[in-house]
């Protein structure tokens, strides 16, 4: 697997719009330099946003991976990518309670739920 963790461009969003489940348009969050994606084998195949807009602490706000990269580590490489990044600090992330993949990914990473 030759995969790269990157700073998302504008050239991303036609591949991100293909996969994207969330509203809204990721323009926004890569000109704020708050969107990274993952490229596999030169695709991408998922995306993270970061921020600091939950009481200005550290956010994931968006977690994606496409359909057909799932189950490949990839979630879990975004995450110790933000978490290098934060170099300790505690990070906040929000999810659907019905979103159980994301439920036991942050388990198995020991996020109290």
């Amino acid at each position: 697997m030759n995969m790269i963790i990157r700073p998302a461009v504008t050239d991303d969003l036609n591949e991100i719009k293909e996969f994207d489940v969330f509203a809204g348009d990721r323009t926004k969050e890569i000109y704020r330099n708050e969107i990274w994606v993952s490229v596999l084998d030169g695709k991408v195949s998922g995306y993270i946003t970061f921020n600091h807009s939950f009481y200005l602490k550290p956010f994931i706000q968006f977690l994606n991976v496409r359909k057909e990269f799932r189950r490949k580590g990839i979630a879990n490489d975004l995450i110790n990518f933000i978490e290098n990044k934060c170099k300790g600090n505690k990070i906040f992330i929000s999810t659907e309670t019905d979103n159980l993949a994301m439920i036991l990914l942050l388990k198995k990473r020991n996020y109290r739920i």
